[in-house]
């Protein structure tokens, strides 16, 4: 494996696909899922994330996935780039990952690595990314990532995404940031709130359904639009990991 074998890949999924978002602004975010291309644009929040950062003005977003391959790139010390394009992803101001369940912390780690990134939160510098964890983990067990995040955005994220990246672009100073986002309900700063978790996001109404972005046949759900007919669930299980995302019960849409 090389770097044109992976820019070819890359290339032929792009050339597939329907509804790809390609902007140009002075700030760059990449929002990557640490699972591959086929589970992470199966993900209806993904490309919903990927869609409202994308309408902040002066950023653009771009995605990234977890290889198909990570031993490959490891062996050829190949970097993570961008889809929209073939970029660096350790060089964007800002890396979002969307994690769905504990198992995929191992990719969120993998593509650290493969950005040239310190795995830690606390090892890298303020001149380094800034690394923000989100997605369906946040609702059941967000602590897991805490050592590898600088920001967590707690629930549902359509409204907090966009007011981080304004946050970034208005508070250069990494500290004085991270205390900033401290006191906004919904987010969770590791190195600030140790393992206190506050209350979780919630969208408002009138910004749902979330629906598909980007239709590609390289996916599960191959070339499907998808909408959201409701979100979250009225019963409230103790069991269930909804019952910490229903946000007050089933919202109709």
């Amino acid at each position: 494996m090389d770097r044109f074998s992976i820019q070819k890949l890359i290339r032929e999924r792009l050339f597939a696909e329907q509804g790809t978002i390609r902007r140009e602004a002075q700030n760059r975010a990449v929002l990557a899922y640490p699972s591959p291309y086929h589970v992470g644009m199966s993900s209806l929040g993904f490309q919903t994330m990927y869609r409202g950062l994308n309408e902040v003005p002066g950023w653009s977003c771009e995605r990234a996935f977890l290889p198909d391959d990570v031993a490959a790139y490891q062996r050829a010390q190949l970097p993570l780039i961008t889809y929209e394009s073939e970029s660096l992803v350790g060089g964007a101001a800002v890396i979002a990952f969307s994690v769905a369940y504990e198992l995929e912390i191992g990719g969120l780690i993998d593509c650290l690595e493969l950005c040239g990134l310190p795995v830690l939160a606390r090892d890298r510098s303020a001149a380094q990314p800034l690394i923000v964890g989100g997605g369906p983990l946040t609702f059941s067990n967000p602590l897991p990532i805490g050592p590898f995040v600088d920001v967590v955005i707690l629930g549902e994220a359509e409204t907090l995404g966009p007011a981080l990246l304004r946050a970034v672009e208005g508070e250069p100073n990494r500290d004085a940031l991270l205390r900033q986002l401290a006191t906004i309900s919904g987010f969770w700063i590791p190195s600030i709130h140790g393992a206190t978790l506050g209350s979780i996001a919630k969208v408002e109404d009138q910004d749902l359904p979330a629906y598909s972005q980007v239709l590609t046949p390289n996916t599960e759900l191959s070339s499907m639009f998808l909408i959201e007919p409701e979100r979250g669930c009225s019963r409230g299980c103790t069991y269930c990991v909804m019952r910490r995302s229903t946000n007050g019960g089933m919202r109709l849409v």
